[in-house]
């Protein structure tokens, strides 16, 4: 069913200012999304995202390269399968 299954962490610091550039990277690769999580920090200016994508290794490292080119946003994946 699944072949190719990861999960993206995504830290957004400043979620107003950077948080639309992330959902539009976010939409452009929601082929690619089973699941998305998000939660925001304690004090909501920053926020975590975790991915679970069924793609495989390259579309992946695309997304987490379309996604940690947001200056300030980091991300980085598990390869599951």
């Amino acid at each position: 069913m699944f072949d190719h299954i990861s999960i993206v962490g995504i830290l957004v610091p400043r979620r107003a200012e950077l948080g639309p550039r992330v959902q539009e990277v976010l939409t452009r690769h929601g082929d690619a999304i089973l699941s998305r999580t998000g939660l925001p920090d304690g004090n909501k200016e920053n926020g975590i995202i975790t991915l679970t994508l069924d793609a495989d290794r390259k579309r992946a490292e695309a997304i987490v390269a379309d996604l940690s080119a947001i200056p300030g946003v980091t991300a980085a994946s598990l390869p599951l399968r």
